[in-house]
């Protein structure tokens, strides 16, 4: 994941996320499509704290903070299970379940106010609001209920201590002595007392008993709640978005591939000599191409303005990654260019290279080596300039034989005779046939391709290389690519039947 910025993993996987992104939508919208429709009613229920003789709150501020306290209290309440439980007879006819109460009914305190707002959801607005009505009348006599309950159970026991009182003093009857008289005031004193009690706490209860009112009635809106067409979509656009860069990363991850000429530099730490675009078939007279092949060859000039580079072996990782096919156009862009190339085909195994150009049964290059051949009977001129030495018949030990004494004074032969000499070796993997060769020669280019050619293949290569003295001065990478044919005006006059397919 190093060397993969995140723009390029993210543009590598964008039709993953599309795909996941159109995905997602689509299923808001049909979750949207088949949701059932829901529409909420809220009535404003108000709260007042009761004001008792003796109890403190006498100041309006502390009635309205006790009042706010009481309403949060109640928002509660008027949501618990066990309650909607009692009142579910009440409601819709019994037809809900508490579950389904308290899954329809939500209610808060007003924050700074002593008001309750209750919610109900329904299937219908007229639903909606008749279940909130029905809801909070049957709170609100709940609540009275429980005041009168409590002021009955007070007023009884407060005229129970009364009527013993009552009943003491009369006892007593005409006191007969100083004691008796103060006794008789006495009892008399606390009867009174208990008397405007009794008042109070009647008083007391009515006011309980409309300490809850509903001050603005159920009302809704005529647009359903649920389902939310524009949240939903956004969420599906989100949710979209996060599993296509999850995705992405995911395959960022396993995709071991070469993705682009700028990470084959960076893991080659050479120089990207030239990027060549990948064709359906191969043409060396292919326009496009050959201006590719050109930088290549212009390239080359240009390194060997500091070193000579006369020698020049092209290898890869592994086989059918265009290695072949850049060895011959850059011979046909070097002749262009005025130059006496040659092109060994040191790839002795599966003489590739001169298979391609028709020559694959004639001596070469192995025959040369062992004494079988002159080198000017092996060399095929393939036309003014460009020259061909075949690989010849595979040997029984190749590496034995590039690396033997004839070979080496058969380069410094070849050397004396042309101006550039390309070489196509064997790939780098499970092989000793190409260090050998690029030993023997003044440079070696690496060719790679997107989409085969693996990044941990070319670290390795790169470990494989570095044992030779000869340097590794660069890449080619073949990747597809795209262009304006309207600088290219020949592509279609001089396009003929190609002499083979792209052959790696």
């Amino acid at each position: 994941m190093e060397d993969q910025g995140i723009a390029n993993i993210l543009w590598r996987g964008r039709y993953l996320i599309l795909a996941s992104l159109a995905v997602s939508v689509a299923l808001a919208i049909i979750v949207t499509k088949t949701s059932t429709k829901a529409y909420e009613a809220a009535a404003i229920i108000q709260v007042s704290s009761v004001n008792t003789p003796g109890n403190g709150a006498t100041d309006p501020f502390t009635l309205q903070q006790a009042s706010q306290v009481l309403a949060k209290t109640y928002a509660t309440l008027i949501v618990d299970r066990s309650f909607l439980e009692k009142i579910r007879p009440k409601v819709a006819d019994g037809r809900l379940s508490a579950a389904t109460l308290q899954e329809r009914v939500s209610a808060e305190a007003i924050p700074n106010t002593a008001l309750l707002q209750l919610k109900v959801d329904g299937p219908s607005p007229g639903v909606a609001r008749r279940l909130a009505s029905e809801i909070a009348n049957a709170f609100i006599t709940s609540i009275q209920k429980g005041a009168d309950l409590s002021t009955t159970r007070d007023r009884q026991a407060i005229e129970a201590q009364i009527a013993s009182l009552s009943n003491q003093i009369e006892a007593i009857g005409t006191p007969s002595s100083p004691a008796k008289t103060e006794q008789r005031a006495s009892l008399r004193a606390a009867r009174n007392f208990l008397t405007q009690q009794l008042a109070n706490l009647v008083a007391t209860g009515i006011v309980r008993g409309g300490s809850v009112s509903l001050i603005a009635p159920p009302t809704g809106s005529s647009s359903p709640v649920r389902p939310r067409p524009l949240l939903n979509l956004a969420a599906g656009v989100l949710l979209g978005l996060l599993a296509g860069f999850g995705l992405a990363w995911v395959r960022a991850r396993l995709d071991r591939r070469l993705h682009s000429a700028q990470e084959a530099e960076k893991l080659l730490n050479v120089p990207t000599l030239a990027s060549i675009p990948i064709r359906k078939r191969f043409s060396h007279d292919d326009p496009v191409l050959g201006e590719s092949f050109d930088v290549l060859r212009a390239n080359l000039a240009f390194l060997s303005l500091d070193q000579k580079y006369q020698m020049i072996t092209f290898s890869s990782y592994n086989p059918r990654e265009g290695k072949t096919s850049t060895v011959e156009g850059l011979a046909y862009a070097a002749v262009r260019g005025g130059m006496s190339v040659l092109v060994v085909d040191g790839d002795v195994r599966t003489r590739t290279l001169s298979t391609r150009l028709n020559h694959g049964d004639k001596p070469g290059l192995t025959n040369v080596v062992a004494g079988l051949a002159e080198l000017d009977q092996a060399i095929v001129e393939l036309e003014p300039g460009l020259s061909l030495l075949p690989s010849g018949p595979s040997p029984p030990n190749p590496p034995s034989l590039l690396s033997s004494g004839r070979m080496r004074d058969l380069v410094a032969e070849l050397k004396k005779e042309h101006s550039l000499i390309i070489v196509d070796s064997p790939p780098v993997a499970n092989l000793a046939d190409a260090s050998i060769l690029a030993a023997l020669c003044d440079g070696v280019v690496f060719v790679a391709r997107v989409g085969v050619t693996n990044r941990v293949d070319l670290a390795a290569a790169v470990a494989t290389l570095r044992h030779i003295p000869t340097p590794v001065i660069g890449a080619v990478v073949l990747e597809p690519r795209t262009f304006d044919e309207t600088y290219y005006p020949a592509a279609t006059s001089r396009r003929r039947e190609p002499r083979t397919a792209v052959s790696p």
